[in-house]
């Protein structure tokens, strides 16, 4: 979703979103992701656009011990600075300020909205989730899923290899 800078009134705009995540390049991320809710809230900042919001949607993904779907709430609220491109940058290489590093550059006088969906919700998925806390995953030798059931595979207590750094402890 596009939003022209000049359709934003002096007094800001509010915006409700309900958009189908149909982005590219995520592909493997999740099983399926719920439709996206957001609130926006745009105003005029000298040449750019502040966009505050927050948004919610729920995700399907794979437990990083066990491999089953495991449903995920996603959520966040997010305040970005859109700038002009030449306001955005400077020509010199520099380290950027915490401050500096909540803002982009807009495409001529459009905000991407979508985009910033996009983004934001990728930043907030769980980097390794779990179908629940105790979860004991999958026989590393068969690959049997312990939740459910135990192997008959015996575990090595200790690697061989290991054995001369026990005495640095």
């Amino acid at each position: 979703m596009l939003v022209d800078r000049s359709q934003i009134p002096p007094e800001g705009l509010d915006l409700e979103v309900h958009e189908e995540p149909r982005w590219e390049g995520v592909e493997g991320l999740w099983l399926s992701l719920a439709p996206v809710e957001a609130v926006f809230h745009l105003e005029r900042k000298g040449n750019g656009v502040l966009a505050n919001g927050t948004f919610t949607t729920t995700a399907v993904v794979m437990c990083s011990r066990c491999s089953e779907p495991v449903s995920v709430p996603v959520s966040d609220q997010f305040t970005i600075l859109y700038a002009g491109a030449s306001e955005a940058f400077r020509a010199e290489e520099s380290e950027l300020s915490a401050a500096e590093m909540d803002v982009d550059v807009m495409q001529g006088d459009r905000l991407d909205l979508s985009r910033l969906l996009r983004e934001n919700v990728l930043l907030n998925l769980p980097l390794q989730p779990l179908c629940r806390a105790e979860c004991r995953g999958l026989c590393p030798r068969c690959g049997i899923n312990l939740n459910e059931s135990s192997c008959q595979c015996r575990v090595q207590e200790n690697d061989p290899r290991l054995l001369p750094l026990q005495h640095l402890s």
